[in-house]
């Protein structure tokens, strides 16, 4: 697999994540909407504040997604360098190294605490 095949993979990857992740989130997000909903008088739910909330969930959700800021590109080629300095790295140091610049690189808050949470479960395991 060559390096274009390589990282056009990894950012379909990226994609996928992205719209599982809407779904499991959006799910979660109308679960709770179910509960207030229950919880208060017909009145005071109509369709114009079901509407309301529903636009901008979907605002929320597309700046979430967009604000995913992972280059696959980047990731290769520093991935690249590094097994071409260091030949006898081992899979899960390189991991270890993916992990940890994707945390340095991202804006995300939200993701750069997933990757600092799974770099510091790695550099237990070491």
């Amino acid at each position: 697999m060559n390096s274009k095949e390589v990282i056009l993979e990894s950012e379909q990857k990226i994609d996928s994540f992205k719209k599982s992740n809407e779904l499991a989130i959006k799910k979660n997000i109308n679960q709770e909407i179910k509960k207030v909903q229950d919880s208060i008088s017909e009145e005071m739910w109509d369709n114009e504040l079901a509407n309301q909330i529903e636009a901008e969930v979907n605002v929320k959700l597309t700046e979430l997604n967009q604000s995913i800021d992972v280059n696959p590109t980047a990731l290769y080629y520093s991935l690249k360098a590094e097994t071409a300095l260091n030949p006898e790295v081992s899979e899960k140091e390189l991991t270890l190294e993916a992990f940890k610049f994707l945390e340095n690189k991202t804006h995300n808050k939200f993701l750069k605490k997933l990757l600092k949470e799974k770099i510091n479960k790695l550099e237990k395991d070491k």
